[in-house]
């Protein structure tokens, strides 16, 4: 396959609604380069109109150069679902936006979900912690399934330090007190009028073995379907396709491992989404490592395929924040 050629024809058909505000146009915003994009604010988010009924879905960009997963559920009756929360990395700056981003919602979030054992989704919480106030949230119920840590950590060594300072120091002393919600596969909760539920269990293999035990969760949000698949990889996603089947399809999809070297084509086809989220830095659409485009290890460009090929016309790309409302 010519992946320069096709990635021409996705990027001169996809639709990122931005100019329109979610009506009409017609390619994906800015490339990134090897340059950081300035620090996105939410003065300067990208607003599509996609929701019935009220409520609003925050998919947050990293305040870095860097790659991270956060997406804000706010029900119209004000009850939030956080999904990961970010970066750890860069001083701590997604942690410190998120946090007040947070208490400028009221400081409560009902639910916090994290997908999976990795630093660039649950580091909001390791920088939010080192505050004696926690930026003034409150969190209901937090909710994840880790597989037993000296497994993952006999397996992926170098996270060792992260993940034993989260586990130990976050979660062992911060939030001890914070209620430990059950995440069964098939649990439903409601959060207002929204809801969401536990789709898996964590995929244990040997092979990007954390990744592979990312947790997924439905969104029921808006008259929409949101998956969230965390960093999920072949393996994982292949074992959640033979025990979910038609449950997998969902309204918008958050691109596995940032939109490379996550699940496969077949699983995004069982998905069948109408729009893709990716939280993917310039340089990773780019395939950037600093000598231009295309001069990277990363496998973007196979992705970007597969959501041409699967129809996909609207894809969001986290240069900036996206607010989806009604």
């Amino acid at each position: 396959m010519n992946m320069t050629t096709t990635r021409k024809g996705f990027l001169a058909g996809a639709a990122a609604l931005v100019a329109s505000g979610g009506r009409g146009a017609t390619a994906l915003p800015g490339g990134g380069g090897s340059g950081s994009p300035a620090l996105p604010v939410f003065k300067d988010l990208q607003t599509v109109k996609m929701l019935s009924g009220g409520g609003k879905v925050y998919a947050i960009s990293t305040r870095l150069n860097t790659i991270s997963l956060s997406t804000v559920f706010v029900s119209p009756e004000g009850k939030i679902l956080v999904v990961d929360g970010g970066n750890l990395e860069g001083g701590g700056k997604d942690g410190q936006f998120l946090g007040e981003f947070l208490r400028s919602l009221g400081g409560h979030v009902d639910y916090w979900f994290i997908t999976h054992a990795h630093g660039d989704h649950y580091g909001a919480l390791v920088t939010m912690s080192e505050r004696p106030d926690f930026y003034g949230v409150t969190i209901g119920e937090l909710i994840y399934n880790f597989p037993d840590r000296k497994w993952l950590l006999a397996r992926e060594p170098g996270s060792t330090p992260y993940l034993n300072n989260f586990c130990d120091n976050v979660l062992g002393k911060c939030l001890k007190d914070v209620k430990r919600g059950d995440c069964s596969p098939g649990r439903v909760v409601n959060f207002g009028s929204w809801s969401f539920e536990i789709l898996n269990e964590p995929f244990r293999c040997d092979g990007n073995t954390i990744n592979n035990a990312s947790v997924m969760i439905s969104v029921k949000a808006g008259g929409k379907t949101w998956l969230e698949t965390g960093d999920l990889g072949v393996e994982g996603g292949r074992d959640a396709m033979k025990k979910l089947g038609a449950r997998l399809k969902h309204d918008i999809v958050f691109l596995a491992h940032h939109g490379q070297n996550g699940v496969d084509k077949a699983f995004y086809a069982a998905v069948a989404p109408e729009a893709a989220v990716w939280p993917t830095p310039g340089w990773l659409w780019d395939n950037n490592n600093g000598g231009g485009v295309g001069s990277g290890p990363w496998r973007t460009n196979y992705t970007k395929c597969w959501m041409q090929d699967l129809g996909v016309k609207k894809n969001y790309l986290l240069l900036k924040d996206y607010v989806f409302t009604a």
